[in-house]
């Protein structure tokens, strides 16, 4: 019987250490195990995991919401918040923010326009330029009119290429240049008094009943220096500084007279100085602007005299990468004489214009 006490003894404890490790307390938290073995009895023991459970919900997630476990397919919910939307703006990209703005070229950049000039030509030529000096002094009318006399017409588009190099911010390289070439011709029905007879030293007297045939050729070209005395986004005053040159040719013959022909071929050198005034005057939403020019220039030396003026408005648009297009019309003067002992000539084209190009 005394064989028996240990076994049972043995068998209790294995039991009671059984009951402890099967318990639901002892396996609510690994951390918890040294309370549940000390106190067994604690009330508190059933809502520990309750605590736990809290606290590992507010964990700091560092201000990232938290992840959304629907359907991966669609987008979570999103913090709704209230923004207060900034005025409308109408603003283009190529249209600036300053209001009113003036297309000038830049430095390195190109303005080149093609013109074309509705010109009403009125021209005169005396060659020689006294016919009482020989001798003559019948009244005849010593100016020769090109329309009137010679038959060649009153009126002609001209073509002018202008062209202009920005080198500098406020320095400017500039040229223009027109030419034409006009044919005419009518039966003489007045009295005037063109070159020389036969090559010689008489003046050659035209008269009513002869056919002649004329023609001329003219050119007139500037090139020159322009300074931006002022120059901002809304307007630009420029002054212009060169040399002005003009060819004039006159071809008159007569067929019926033994093809008799008198040709006189001159050129005019002259300084050239000028004004240019720019004024932005709108610019559109689109960034189209519409702004007025006006510019004027005084020829002088070598014993010639002329002007030489236009005025009207441009209409520009941005075309891309600071690049611009532009149109432009008006009216346009350009009136030049010259004087010296074997001749004399004055011509005047005016009319309006129109013009064509592009800052590149």
């Amino acid at each position: 019987m005394l064989r028996r006490i240990p076994y049972t003894l043995l068998v209790c404890l294995g039991l009671l250490v059984s009951l402890c490790f099967v318990s639901t307390s002892w396996a609510v938290n690994p951390d918890d195990s040294l309370d549940v073995l000390l106190k067994p009895n604690n009330s508190n023991l059933a809502a520990n995991p309750v605590v736990h459970q809290t606290k590992s919900t507010k964990r700091s997630n560092f201000g990232f919401p938290a992840p959304w476990t629907g359907n991966p397919y669609v987008q979570g919910p999103s913090t709704i918040r209230k923004v207060k939307a900034p005025p409308p703006m109408f603003f283009p990209a190529a249209a600036p923010m300053i209001g009113c703005f003036l297309p000038t070229p830049r430095v390195g950049q190109w303005q080149i326009g093609v013109q074309a000039i509705f010109a009403n030509i009125r021209a005169q030529v005396q060659w020689p330029p006294n016919s009482t000096n020989w001798g003559w002094g019948w009244g005849y009318s010593e100016w020769t009119d090109f329309a009137n006399n010679l038959g060649l017409p009153a009126h002609q588009v001209i073509p002018e290429v202008n062209a202009k190099y920005q080198f500098r911010c406020n320095w400017a390289l500039q040229y223009t240049g027109l030419g034409t070439e006009i044919k005419g011709g009518k039966w003489v029905d007045n009295w005037f008094i063109f070159g020389f007879q036969g090559g010689g030293g008489s003046p050659q007297l035209w008269s009513p009943g002869q056919q002649v045939q004329s023609r001329w050729q003219y050119s007139y070209q500037k090139v020159g220096l322009v300074y931006d005395a002022v120059k901002n986004c809304k307007a630009s005053i420029s002054l212009f500084g060169g040399w002005a040159h003009a060819d004039s040719r006159i071809d008159a013959s007569c067929v019926m007279c033994g093809n008799q022909q008198s040709t006189l071929s001159k050129s005019i050198d002259t300084a050239a100085v000028g004004l240019e005034l720019q004024k932005c005057m709108t610019t559109a939403p689109n960034g189209g602007t519409f702004s007025c020019e006006a510019k004027a220039v005084g020829m002088f030396g070598d014993d010639a005299a002329g002007v030489d003026v236009q005025v009207g408005g441009r209409y520009s648009i941005p075309v891309n990468c600071g690049r611009w297009g532009y149109m432009k019309g008006g009216y346009r003067l350009i009136d030049l004489k010259k004087s010296q002992n074997d001749f004399a000539i004055k011509t005047a084209l005016d009319g309006g214009f129109v013009e064509m190009g592009f800052i590149f």
